[in-house]
């Protein structure tokens, strides 16, 4: 498949920091995304468009034993102070220590010295100490190359699986101290890496940008995906869906693109029909031989293994069938030790919560565990007969609701969402707040010609406006909209500003400024997924 960029827009932004650093100001940053959500694909595309005057070592992390990882940090960190003998992609590659330090002793001599005595430590099994005396061999190396640089530590969480003493504590002493290196690193386990860089990591000079990897940009998604289904007819009205559906997960939208194609090569059709969607969706997710079934399997596995696993799981399949609320998961599954169940999904990120809201962010492990786990557990027939019709009727379900959801204009798409409101609290542009339950919406177009449409829902008492845009808003529609609240009888307890797209810092400083509540599109698609619609 080919190899193209789905957030051009990050890739943009981490190289406007490289380039800050070279200019003398440092700002560490945390790339933080699920697995597959294409972080490595970002650190990669780093080190292959670096600006010349750095040094740049990148040093990915397993699982694996202590000495095994010190042997290739060891060796990363030798190798980036060799950039004509390492380039292209030998420069992200790991090579074994020893072929390393023999081609780096004649140009970095005191790097090599630094390096054996840290090898003398791994001989006394010291691995804690041997950690951080080989982050002490990175300033000697920038002495040897006179270059600032760049360390890049990818699934820097492994750290502490792997037993170092007080790595977290040494890593952050370094990035304290250390003003003329950057620190970058990069996590599959959201909730964790928040808490560690929160807690360990951001002391006095130290502070990291976090960057989410999110929803990927909808253009260049869409424009991939059909170049990808190229010769197919219906892969242009395909691609939306299979988009939302997969939520930007570029591994997953991968491994689907290239079985859908396998599939319609060997049935010789040049068509996406709903068969062959089906059949490659039962293939990779409800059969117990498909990728991403295993994939789901094992996320389970592991999550069940710990101390109040099995509640974990129960409480995972009711919040993937629908069970938004604490108080709703205690009556679908009882409360004893539920609280320590919700906790550990949090800290496996299986599940997310936002407010009172709980859900599952993950849409393949969602649909997995209320199409198969939740029949399965339930008994069904051993032919995997109501299985497989259950799992297709969900995505024909998801299918029909997103094509009717999809086709209507922007404004109604949101007078539905508001229809769906049902006394939630949930936070949004770092504001918490319930949605109350709405028993009337009406909707009023303040011009005639124009893409903005304003809504005036009650219920409970109280009254909300909201102005619906799909095109960028400017201070004129600021105002406007202030007015047009002002002038309500009653008087709107909230006014909320909906954007299709994203909005201009300052506009959004207006917009706060005027007590507005401001939803842009990763509010939009939290409340959709929350709602059980498609943004």
């Amino acid at each position: 498949m080919t190899v193209t960029n789905l957030r051009p827009d990050l890739t943009r932004h981490l190289s406007q920091r490289l380039a800050a650093f070279g200019e003398g100001f440092r700002h560490n940053l945390a790339l933080i995304g699920p697995p597959g959500s294409g972080k490595t694909f970002q650190l990669h595309h780093v080190l292959a468009h670096h600006q010349t005057g750095l040094t740049l070592i990148y040093c990915p992390l397993y699982r694996e034993s202590c000495r095994s990882f010190l042997h290739r940090f060891l060796s990363a960190i030798l190798q980036a102070g060799l950039p004509a003998l390492f380039q292209g992609a030998d420069s992200q590659a790991s090579h074994p220590l020893d072929a390393v330090r023999s081609r780096a002793e004649p140009v970095l001599p005191k790097t090599v010295a630094a390096v054996h005595q840290v090898e003398s430590l791994l001989a006394r099994r010291l691995y804690g100490e041997a950690f951080a005396r080989a982050l002490d061999t990175i300033p000697v190396l920038l002495e040897e190359r006179r270059q600032p640089c760049i360390l890049i530590l990818d699934e820097f969480l492994f750290l502490d699986e792997l037993g170092l003493g007080h790595a977290f504590h040494e890593l952050g002493k370094r990035v304290m101290t250390w003003p003329t290196t950057l620190f970058i690193l990069a996590s599959s386990s959201v909730h964790r890496a928040r808490t560690i860089l929160r807690e360990r990591l951001q002391l006095l000079f130290g502070q990291f940008e976090l960057l989410r990897l999110e929803a990927l940009e909808p253009k260049q998604a869409a424009a991939w995906v059909q170049q990808e289904l190229r010769g197919i007819r219906g892969a242009k009205a395909m691609a939306p869906f299979l988009l939302q559906w997969l939520d930007g997960y570029p591994w997953y939208l991968t491994v689907f693109l290239k079985r859908l194609k396998e599939l319609a090569a060997l049935g010789k059709t040049s068509d996406l029909s709903e068969a062959l969607f089906l059949q490659t969706a039962w293939d990779l997710l409800g059969s117990a031989e498909g990728t991403l079934h295993h994939w789901c399997a094992s996320r389970l596995e592991a999550l069940a293994s710990g101390r109040f696993g099995a509640r974990a799981v129960e409480a995972l399949i009711q919040i993937a069938e629908g069970a938004r609320t604490t108080t709703e998961l205690g009556k679908r599954v009882g409360r004893g030790g539920l609280s320590e169940a919700l906790e550990l999904l949090l800290e496996q990120d299986a599940a997310q919560r936002n407010g009172t809201c709980w859900m599952v962010p993950d849409p393949i492990l969602r649909c997995w565990l209320s199409t198969i786990l939740s029949l399965q557990r339930a008994d069904a027939r051993p032919d995997g007969a109501d299985t497989r019709q259950r799992f297709e009727h969900h995505l024909r379900a998801l299918w029909t609701h997103w094509m009717q959801t999809y086709q209507l204009p922007f404004p109604e798409q949101v007078v539905e969402l508001f229809g769906r409101f049902c006394d939630d609290t949930v936070s949004l542009d770092s504001k918490t707040g319930r949605l109350p339950k709405f028993d009337a919406i009406q909707t009023v177009r303040p011009d005639a010609l124009g893409s903005e449409v304003y809504l005036i829902a009650d219920g409970q008492g109280k009254r909300w406006c909201a102005a619906v845009r799909s095109a960028a808003a400017d201070e004129h529609a600021i105002a406007s909209f202030d007015a047009f609240c002002r002038a309500q009888t009653p008087k709107p307890s909230r006014k909320v500003l909906v954007m299709k797209a994203g909005m201009d810092q300052h506009i959004r400083l207006l917009a706060k400024a005027a007590n507005m509540w401001v939803w842009e599109p990763a509010e939009l698609h939290l409340l959709m997924e929350l709602y059980g619609q498609h943004a």
